[in-house]
């Protein structure tokens, strides 16, 4: 017979409470193991207009003097581009082949290049930017061959007619070695003048409208003392008809 004292066996709901916060306060003792930090490879848009504004010297001054001994090869020197291209990439594998044999000379451990990749985020907003350029150059165009903004026609065909008689001085190369100089020195020295290139500006703007007007006034009396000769002529000759 059993006694009145003896304590009941415990409940399997209140054994499965208790083992539950058990592995809860186990779980919360232990350190979260930490995830690999990733690096998107896609968002280059800073560095390149840190480069283009001399943000990062090092890269500008890197770019520059790359672009000039690439120039100097190709157009002093009169290099091959192929050859050229061939030197630089084996010097590019020579290094790359002594720097991992230092590396694991010294014991340290090597690059590991897993954690870059190109987000979702950024090949959307390549893909936007892309569109974004292509709508304003159809804008462009459709502006200036389709509307009638005869200024904006006669602008760009000069700016054509311009860019075609330099481009007769120089070849492709030297082009672009020039734009290269222009986009690394342009935009710093309009962000550093900005005030002063939008003054200098705004007087252009006001003495181009001053001769536009002038012009116009003056084409406008032409017409009117053009219209004044014909009907004197009509006049006369209906006397004479008469």
């Amino acid at each position: 017979m059993q006694s009145s004292t003896d304590s009941p066996p415990p409940s399997p709901t209140r054994e499965i409470r208790n083992k539950s916060a058990s592995n809860v306060h186990t779980t919360s003792t232990e350190s979260p193991t930490p995830s690999p930090p990733t690096r998107d490879v896609g968002n280059n848009t800073d560095l390149v207009s840190d480069v283009i504004l001399w943000r990062r010297k090092n890269l500008s001054v890197l770019t520059l003097l790359a672009a000039t001994a690439i120039w100097l090869a190709l157009e002093v020197y009169e290099l091959k581009f192929v050859t050229l291209f061939s030197w630089m990439s084996m010097l590019a594998i020579a290094f790359l082949f002594f720097w991992g044999n230092i590396h694991r000379l010294l014991g340290k451990e090597q690059v590991d290049m897993s954690a870059m990749y190109i987000s979702e985020e950024s090949a959307k907003a390549m893909g936007t930017k892309i569109r974004e350029c292509v709508e304003k150059c159809m804008r462009l165009i459709f502006s200036v061959s389709a509307e009638k903004e005869w200024f904006v026609f006669a602008g760009t065909v000069a700016s054509l007619g311009l860019i075609s008689v330099v481009a007769s001085y120089f070849d492709l190369l030297t082009l672009l070695y020039f734009g290269v100089m222009g986009g690394l020195t342009g935009p710093f020295v309009y962000v550093k003048y900005e005030h002063k290139i939008k003054e200098w500006g705004q007087k252009v703007r006001v003495r181009y409208q001053r001769c536009y007007a002038t012009v116009v006034l003056k084409l406008q009396e032409m017409k009117n003392k053009l219209q004044e000769m014909k009907n004197r002529m009509q006049e006369k000759k209906r006397k004479k008809m008469e």
